[in-house]
């Protein structure tokens, strides 16, 4: 899956649900588990701008998971370690053998995509 927008656009893009996530929180009053899907989300939805299929779906995966496994008492004690071990192993392999590290043609491609949507704004 290819980049939709820069670096820069998808932290600010995500970093706006997370706001609202926050206002709505403060509003209803309930932080607990509520909080996971106030930070699962945006991170997932960064994660899919950023062109991450795989990373956006372990992220939900675990964020939800661990929300539905607290909200509604579902086995605490077998699904939260199942989780944060599938959630674990993801991030090592991808680290170890996934060559996490942003190489030249990932940082020409994001470059590209800003120049884009400064030509969008300038008309």
């Amino acid at each position: 899956m290819k980049q939709l927008v820069s670096r820069r656009k998808a932290q600010i893009l995500a970093f706006i649900p997370f706001l609202l996530g926050i206002v709505l929180l403060i509003y209803l009053g309930k932080w607990w588990p509520s909080f996971l899907l106030v930070l699962g989300i945006p991170l997932a939805f960064r994660e899919y701008l950023l062109g991450r299929k795989y990373d956006m779906f372990i992220t939900l995966f675990v964020f939800l998971g661990i929300y539905i496994t607290i909200q509604f008492d579902v086995g605490e004690k077998f699904f939260l370690p199942v989780l944060f071990t599938v959630g674990g192993i993801y991030i090592f392999f991808r680290e170890f053998f996934g060559g996490t590290s942003i190489t030249e043609a990932e940082e020409e491609e994001d470059l590209n995509k800003e120049i884009e949507e400064d030509k969008k704004k300038k008309p």
